[in-house]
């Protein structure tokens, strides 16, 4: 049998006494236990945050003099000796600029935090259920150097108040039962003399109404008893009265029933009686109401007389009726409600009264509307948004294709519109893209569409256009000078004017069956046409340049599985020295395509810039480099060979770039001096100070820096100081007309006076003849690469045609001497 836990607990007045007692003083006991758990932590809360301060700012006095000095053997040690405290999670030491100089964690060494506070205080950094974290500043004589930052965590002060809950609800269910059991006896006693008046109160639930309760005495239950006997003597009383009065009680009950508005008709249709949501909603007053005709009162006028005429019928025929009726309040506002109107009859079937249940559900259909306006228009400007564009879309791609007019999308994008949101604030921008769309909707007909599609992007469809091609191209170009003419007026924005321009792409649809994605592709790659061609301006869609944009979309997506599937190889082009030594190789990506065969880095490199393929491209080169490296230091004759690698600006300030470069020379045993970096400098526009910390960390390990194409671009002389560079490398369009460009020879010339004078080696790319090399060297240039000794080989080609390489340092060919 399965009982609920309600009569279970309640079905007694002993079993309410036992629940009642338990549950006061299970709520006592919880509420005291909670007082104390809740001090108990707050108190250990507070000396631990105590002992974590104290340990911080000890740390950071401890540590003052080992970050003045760079010291970071010092202060792993000081860090160590803290982590050891019991419940510390990590200590770390920071510079000002947020650089991890130790950590009790080895791995995070180097790493950058930004979450530094801005005073040199100590600080709580986190105070989370499981975490306290401390920041406090390392000071030495009124100098802030850097932070000290301790992480505690919360095991212990958790683990105490668990022991203490536990503790508490042992108690608790003790008492629990105690109560329980003196409630049980308690209740015994009390509840004997109740089950007499419940014995006669469940006979007159079964229509005895003749049985009488027989207590004597003077206390309550016998007081209840007679009060009891008195109110059944009442019912039967009252009991003739109610029959009296049904036809009374059965109109309250049926009107009444509803917090909607209610009111009682008589078989007239005269108003007898109004709830007091009538009053409400309608507006009239009870007295107002009163003796009129619903429809004379409320009537809208919005219903002929069939609709009033079915509604009888089905009142007269089924009794009820119900449906939708426009009704007006007394202030004239008109509003929908659904009503219900039901017959109230007699024994005999005679129709008496009418009941009305007006539901006024104006807020929801303002609601209903609200909510298709959200779905099917931008907010912003209230044009048609991308949903109800793809809807009209649709609908014109069928009525082209059945009668043959052509419809054409425009792409409006307004130029340089972030500009304006970032100095002049959204609210203003926000109002231009009003007046934008009120432009446009001036310029177009009636049945044409103008939506929003987000931002500053704003499409106009128009339908109906001419059967031939050309004549619906010159109707849609027309539009779009009157949409470019209107856009660049002046916009009053309040309290300041400001001009925007618009870029505009246009195609036509219609002429053949397509999915509704393609004409807006199309016209979004025309906007994009006009945006290159210099913005405010409009190109027709150009059908070579989406054969352009698939080429370079396949051929990302094949970067990616080239990637997948290890398709790139690894080529070396030789760098000599004078004294006909290979002294290295520059390393060069080739990717050797499945059915393209051998695909050059100009075809793709520019492309993995723009997809974001170029780190996983430059790790792999570097990967792979580092693995030859590793393979020629067991062949004598190639152990004191170096490989310089390319790094891209994306690659180099990758957070994790240094690592990366260690754990590739670390898993594949590689000497870290046998691997050259070459950077170009183009990295030193952004962030020197950080390219600089990073070159000096892998300088420390060994790594070489050399700066490619140098004289090509930045040249700060300032910064060129600074950099921790071994070696220049002289571009090779300075190389290829240094016979016959003086230009080109004086800046060859300068680079390489430049270089000895900051005591840099300096190799010439791009040696093509012998007479190029002679020149150089006359003028101090004693290293080159170029296809004068080797185009870019494979590694194993590379390991075999070193005197190859050498051929041109020949007698035959060898250096004049000056």
């Amino acid at each position: 049998m399965q009982l609920s836990l309600r009569p279970l607990l309640l079905g007694s007045l002993r079993r309410q006494l036992m629940a009642g007692l338990a549950l006061v003083v299970a709520w006592m006991m919880v509420m005291l236990l909670w007082e104390l758990a809740h001090r108990q932590h707050q108190e250990l809360k507070t000396r631990q945050t105590e002992q974590a301060t104290a340990m911080a700012e000890s740390v950071a006095v401890s540590s003052s003099v080992w970050v003045a000095s760079r010291d970071l053997a010092g202060l792993r040690e000081i860090v160590n000796s803290s982590a050891s405290f019991p419940d510390v999670r990590y200590a770390m030491v920071l510079d000002l600029r947020g650089q991890v100089l130790a950590h009790s964690d080895a791995a995070r060494l180097g790493q950058y935090l930004n979450d530094l506070p801005t005073e040199p205080k100590t600080r709580i950094l986190q105070d989370a259920a499981t975490l306290l974290e401390i920041a406090s500043p390392v000071m030495l004589d009124a100098k802030h150097l850097g932070w000290v930052r301790i992480g505690m965590g919360r095991t212990q002060l958790n683990t105490q108040v668990e022991r203490l809950l536990r503790s508490g609800l042992w108690y608790l269910l003790g008492g629990m039962v105690l109560i329980g059991f003196f409630a049980s006896v308690t209740g015994l006693y009390f509840t004997r003399r109740l089950n007499a008046i419940s014995t006669v109160a469940d006979a007159v639930q079964g229509g005895d109404t003749s049985r009488r309760v027989a207590i004597q005495g003077s206390d309550e239950a016998a007081h209840l008893a007679r009060a009891f006997n008195a109110m059944l003597d009442t019912l039967q009383l009252r009991e003739k009265e109610l029959l009296q009065s049904r036809d009374a009680l059965r109109i309250a009950a049926t009107a009444f029933e509803s917090n909607d508005v209610m009111f009682v008709c008589d078989a007239d249709w005269r108003i007898l009686q109004v709830n007091s949501a009538f009053q409400r909603v309608t507006g009239y007053l009870p007295e107002e109401a009163i003796g009129k005709a619903p429809r004379d009162l409320m009537g809208s006028g919005a219903h002929a007389q069939d609709f009033y005429d079915a509604m009888n019928e089905s009142i007269q025929t089924q009794g009820s009726w119900q449906g939708e009726v426009w009704d007006q309040r007394k202030n004239g506002e008109t509003y929908p409600a659904w009503t219900t109107i039901t017959a109230v009859r007699s024994d005999s079937g005679e129709v008496t009264h009418y009941v009305a249940n007006l539901s006024d559900f104006s807020a929801r259909k303002a609601a209903e509307n609200e909510i298709k306006t959200l779905v099917y228009f931008d907010s912003l400007t209230m044009l048609p948004n991308r949903r109800m564009l793809m809807g009209r879309l649709e609908t014109a791609l069928q009525t082209s294709l059945s009668t043959g007019h052509l419809g054409a999308l425009l792409f409006v994008d307004l130029d340089d519109f972030k500009t304006l949101n970032d100095t002049l604030g959204h609210h203003q921008g926000d109002i231009l893209l009003q007046q934008v769309a009120l432009r446009l909707q001036a310029c177009v007909r009636e049945a044409d569409t103008v939506a929003r599609l987000g931002g500053d992007e704003f499409v106009v469809m128009l339908e109906g256009l001419s059967t031939v091609t050309t004549e619906a191209e010159a109707q849609a170009e027309a539009l779009a000078r009157k949409v470019m003419q209107a856009l660049n007026q002046p916009y009053d924005l309040g309290i300041l004017t400001r001009s925007s321009t618009p870029s505009v792409g246009i195609t036509l649809f219609g002429n053949c069956q397509e999915s509704l994605d393609e004409p807006l592709k199309r016209a979004d790659l025309a906007m994009y046409q006009a945006k290159a061609a210099g913005r405010n301006t409009m190109r027709l869609f150009d059908p070579k340049a989406q054969a352009a944009v698939t080429l370079r979309a396949d051929l990302e997506s094949a970067l990616r599985n080239a990637l997948d599937e290890k398709q790139f190889v690894l080529y070396l082009q030789p760098q000599i020295s004078e004294d006909a030594r290979v002294t290295g190789a520059e390393a060069l990506i080739r990717w050797q395509h499945p059915v393209r065969g051998l695909v050059m880095p100009g075809e793709f490199i520019a492309v993995a810039e723009d997809c974001g393929l170029i780190v996983p491209l430059g790790n792999w080169v570097l990967d792979t480099a580092c693995q030859q490296l590793a393979a020629w230091a067991r062949k004598p004759r190639f152990e004191h060979m170096t490989i310089a690698v390319n790094v891209s600006a994306k690659q180099f300030h990758q957070p994790d770039f240094v690592e990366q470069v260690l754990d590739s020379l670390s898993r594949h045993g590689a000497r870290a001096n046998r691997l050259k970096i070459e950077i170009t400098e183009s990295m030193l526009i952004a962030n020197v100070d950080d390219v600089i910390v990073r070159m000096e960390e892998l300088q420390h390990h060994g790594v070489g820096f050399a700066m490619d194409d140098f004289g090509i671009g930045y040249s700060s002389l300032t910064y060129l100081k600074r950099l921790p560079l071994d070696v220049l490398k002289i571009d090779q369009s300075f190389v290829r007309d240094v016979l016959v460009d003086s230009n080109d020879a004086a800046i060859a010339n300068m680079i390489v006076a430049l270089a000895n004078s900051l005591g840099l080696s300096v190799i010439a790319e791009g040696v093509e003849t012998v007479e190029q090399m002679q020149y150089l060297a006359r003028h101090g240039c004693h290293a080159y690469q170029g296809y004068l000794f080797s185009r870019p080989v494979p590694v194993e080609r590379f390991e075999v045609s070193l005197a190859e390489f050498l051929k041109p340092l020949q007698p035959s060919g060898a250096i004049k001497p000056v």
